[in-house]
Formats: C-alpha cells, structure tokens, sequence
C-alpha cells in the first residue's frame, strides 16, 4: 500500500507545481516502498537525498512564482517551507550518520506535511494566481 495517493485534491492548477508535486509524492511512496521492504540505508539514503534536493529546488522555484506575482502569502509559505527544510536536512543527519533505516515517524510526517502543504497552502497559491489573472 501506498503512503501518499495522487488525486485531483492535490493539483492545484500550476501546471510545473502539479507535476513537481505528483514527482514529490511519487518519491516519498517510492522510500516508504524501501523501508517498509527492509532496504538498507544504502538504497534509502540516496531516495532521501533525492527527495530533500527535489523539494529544494521545487521551493525556490514555488517562492519565485510568488515573488514575481506579487503573492501576499509568499513570506508565511516560505517560513512553512523553510521548516520543512529543516527537517529533511535533520533525517538527512540522523539518517546519514548513523546509517538507521528510515522509521515509520518520518514516513507518516512526509505523508503528513505533503499532504496538508499541497492541498492546503500550495492549493490558496494556486486559487490567488488564477482569481488575479497571475498566471
């Protein structure tokens, strides 16, 4: 079973977000698929890491959207992605340094904040850009 399921509740509009997301999403099943199989922190250390550098860049190129549209959420939304940052970059450590698999708490708050982020604070972005004709 899958951790995350794509529905139409996560597009948001954007076309580049939705599929950034749906790759996001993809990941985070993808690593859930690993730990849950026993696979050593060879393999999921890599999915990590793939995963965090694909939300960076899926980030700053959300906050350069904002910013060029002159998005009044854009300082909240950046705080909110900058504590997921955070995080990944402390799963990263615990993960990279002492070589554990992944745990279950990491999994369910991946799932958690992909899915409250996406269908909440990514879903107003994309509501404002369209209703403002920023798109």
């Amino acid at each position: 079973m899958t951790l995350l399921n794509w529905s139409t509740e996560s597009v948001i509009g954007i076309g580049i977000f939705d599929r950034q997301h749906r790759e996001i999403v993809d990941e985070i099943n993808e690593l859930q698929v690993a730990v849950e199989g026993g696979i050593e922190p060879s393999v999921t250390g890599p999915l990590l890491t793939r995963l965090a550098g694909d939300t960076v860049a899926h980030f700053k190129a959300e906050e350069a959207m904002m910013a060029a549209a002159k998005y009044p959420g854009l300082m909240l939304h950046g705080m909110k992605h900058q504590r997921l940052l955070e995080q990944l970059k402390a799963f990263l450590t615990r993960y990279s340094s002492d070589s554990s698999v992944m745990d279950q708490y990491s999994l369910n708050f991946l799932r958690d904040w992909a899915t409250t982020h996406i269908e909440s604070e990514d879903m107003n972005f994309g509501l404002w850009l369209n209703e403002h004709g920023k798109r």
